[in-house]
């Protein structure tokens, strides 16, 4: 059984950032305006000004993202535990889905839950270069992936030495016309934080990051959260995002400095729990799933 492991991927180091932003921008040039001509060296001029901004990011967590090093061990993982063939090819960033010179039997979109604007762009992609395949939609309500997260926010709880923490579950954001679309991105998040947090007699709520660009996006957003909190008398927030599986810029820098400093200008004690994606339990849900969907 030959698995292709997928996302949209990540930079690695600032020096890729740039061209990452671009394959990105180019690829939805016809969703966002941008298909017109010239729009090449349009949507050049925008990726290297943001690349501008998003390099003190990767200064600020020592350099590096370690998205795309973090999913080849889970896919290492989960081929020594099965036996599968498991190559992961990327989007937007290396190892890029059109250098990928292998045929395989089965997509898995290292997205747990399904959205247009994450899961199907890759699988649109791989068709494109590809042909139809078959492939998993989304795995969130995988009870092994549903006792992984509770350990990490548990090991949160532990390490924080929290007594009575509210936990706030960090979601990324999307264009609310997205959801307003029909995607059931954000209703399968809430589904997926009542299923987790079942477990734990604690107040709860989820909050949005990650929001950039023009028009309405989910929200509320985590820093709107975290003062509504602490207005309302609470002193203990623990965080834990939600929509990832390995740790990344999102959460290394927006969540532990940028969120970081807006807990502590309020006076919050804050503590984000940490995705530990070499726990088992990831690699067996996976398996699981993978099996599941004939991957005997």
């Amino acid at each position: 059984m030959r698995v292709l492991f997928t996302y949209m991927g990540a930079p690695t180091k600032p020096d890729e950032i740039e061209d990452f932003i671009f394959r990105f921008l180019y690829d939805i040039r016809h969703h966002i305006g941008l298909d017109v001509p010239g729009a090449r060296a349009i949507i050049r001029g925008i990726a290297k000004a943001r690349a501008r901004h998003v390099r003190g990011h990767y200064m600020a967590i020592g350099g590096k993202s370690p998205l795309v090093e973090y999913m080849k061990e889970i896919a290492k993982a989960v081929s020594e535990r099965k036996g599968y063939e498991i190559r992961l090819g990327m989007c937007y960033s290396r190892p890029l889905l059109e250098e990928l010179n292998w045929d395989f039997d089965l997509i898995f979109p290292l997205y747990h839950v399904y959205s247009s604007s994450t899961t199907e762009r890759c699988l649109l992609r791989i068709r494109k270069l590809f042909g139809e395949k078959p492939y998993v939609r989304e795995w969130w309500a995988n009870e092994k992936f549903i006792r992984w997260v509770r350990r990490n926010i548990e090991n949160g709880l532990n390490e924080s030495g929290f007594e009575n923490p509210h936990v706030v579950l960090s979601v990324h954001s999307l264009p609310k016309r997205v959801i307003d679309e029909g995607d059931p991105y954000e209703k399968s998040h809430r589904m997926l934080a009542r299923k987790v947090m079942e477990a734990f007699d604690l107040p709860w709520e989820i909050a949005y990051q990650s929001r950039f660009g023009r028009g309405e996006w989910l929200g509320p957003g985590v820093p709107e959260v975290l003062e509504r909190l602490k207005s309302e008398g609470i002193d203990e927030v623990l965080l834990y995002p939600l929509s990832f599986i390995v740790e990344n810029v999102e959460t290394l820098y927006e969540l532990d400095v940028e969120y970081g400093k807006v807990a502590n200008s309020l006076g919050l004690r804050y503590y984000r729990a940490k995705l530990n994606h070499r726990d088992p339990l990831l690699s067996e849900a996976i398996a699981e799933v993978i099996e599941n969907a004939g991957g005997k």
